[in-house]
């Protein structure tokens, strides 16, 4: 796989909160700007009086979502829109762009009006935590999401030209996502042994797609031979899987920001591009029972303690919502440990994962409704998802139970076989 940006060196707590810090200054400019744009027809509207979702059964809600459109990684030599042109990437290689600023501001207006009633007005620490990875896309998104969710009012108003207000987000230190990338930090070996397999059965069974992909594409790529020998090995993978992410890294997001793709794309995109990067991706960070346990168990048994408090009283009381800012990977992670494996399709940018705990005011029990939002909708209207052998909504213990052999992981570092540095 190409390269890519780890900010695991920032991961102590301290470094992510004077970090986040960082983020808060740089998107002040940027929601002052948002805050007077007017609606459009695709954006969500103002939170209603009484949230949608705000049922008298809700008990405590986890949110996750992935980041706003950026610009991308790596592209082809020959593409219109280089990844480091800065004419088309204003912001940098891999940072939101502008349309990606109104997409996560947009959903936290969505979820304000999805949980308006249960979620108070006012942004109060014990009510709500937001989390994030340690990188600047998902730090961004997260203040943005925030700004859409707690505009301030009444005594949080501290500048009547500025309707925004500081929220902390703290750092997320148990994604794992920056693994899955091959040149990415090797923090789990056990999980890198594990994903040599999955990613062999990929490339197996698609073999002729490939073929024809790459057979189809080369004229227009531009690489030259020294340059796709240097390329190919600087990766350690074969050349035609470059390729395949090249492609959708120079096409997915020049198209989120409405540019035009070249004429000879239709051919290939999006079919059977799309399809092959999704397979690429689950084979990656999802294709075996040791991967999905690595990638994001530790996170999945956060989110299960939580649950748990709430059931016991043991959480702060007051504690009504928890908000997760990652990636692509981290719902991937998730959707798996709930056992959707299959045909997930690709995580578009601002696409966001719900578990909502109920308590069924007759027996007293507990469940959860899982909700999926695609982050391409034009409403960002959340869908159930119908846990396998569980339904939906599916009973808490149920849950946990078919869940937990991702997630009881005592000793990380044991299991990974990390080797401390001597």
């Amino acid at each position: 796989m190409p390269l890519n940006y780890s900010f695991r060196d920032l991961a102590n707590s301290q470094t992510g909160l004077v970090l986040a810090c960082a983020m808060t200054v740089a998107v002040i400019a940027i929601v002052y700007n948002l805050s007077d744009e007017p609606l459009t027809a695709d954006q969500p509207s103002v939170a209603n009086p009484n949230g949608t979702r705000a049922v008298p059964t809700l008990q405590f809600v986890v949110a996750i979502s992935r980041h706003g459109n950026r610009g991308p990684l790596v592209t082809y030599p020959n593409s219109p829109y280089q990844w480091d042109d800065t004419k088309v990437w204003p912001y940098g290689v891999e940072h939101l762009t502008q349309k990606g600023h109104i997409q996560m501001f947009n959903l936290g207006k969505k979820f304000r009006s999805l949980y308006n009633g249960f979620l108070g007005v006012n942004y109060r620490p014990g009510e709500f935590q937001a989390l994030s990875t340690l990188t600047d896309r998902t730090l961004q998104s997260a203040e943005l999401f925030l700004a859409g969710l707690f505009p301030p009012s009444g005594f949080q108003v501290w500048n009547k030209d500025l309707l925004w207000q500081p929220v902390p987000v703290f750092p997320n230190l148990l994604d794992r996502n920056d693994m899955v990338m091959q040149s990415g930090p090797n923090l789990c070996p056990k999980f890198r042994e594990a994903q040599n397999k999955p990613e062999k059965q990929f490339e197996q069974e698609n073999d002729s797609e490939l073929d024809d992909l790459v057979e189809y594409v080369q004229p227009y790529l531009g690489y030259g031979t020294d340059k796709y020998d240097r390329i190919s090995k600087s990766i350690g993978n074969v050349p035609r899987i470059f390729i395949l992410f090249s492609l959708w890294e120079s096409f997915a997001y020049p198209e989120g920001e409405g540019l035009p793709l070249p004429d000879w794309s239709k051919k290939v995109y999006p079919e059977p591009i799309t399809s092959l990067l999704s397979k690429l991706f689950q084979a990656s960070a999802i294709g075996s029972y040791e991967q999905i346990r690595y990638l994001e168990g530790e996170m999945f048994e956060e989110i299960v303690d939580r649950m748990l408090a709430k059931v016991t009283n043991t959480l702060e009381s007051a504690r009504q919502m928890v908000y997760y800012s990652g990636h692509d990977h981290t719902l991937l992670g998730l959707l798996a440990i709930l056992g959707l494996t299959r045909d997930l399709g690709v995580v578009r940018p601002g696409s966001a994962l719900v578990l909502e705990l109920h308590k069924d005011s007759a027996d007293q029990t507990f469940y959860v409704q899982v909700l999926y939002i695609d982050g391409a909708s034009p409403d960002l209207e959340p869908s159930p998802i119908d846990i396998p052998d569980c339904g939906s909504p599916c009973g808490l213990r149920r849950l946990l139970n078919f869940t937990e052999k991702y997630y009881n992981i005592t000793d990380y570092q044991k299991e990974c076989e990390v080797h401390p540095v001597t």
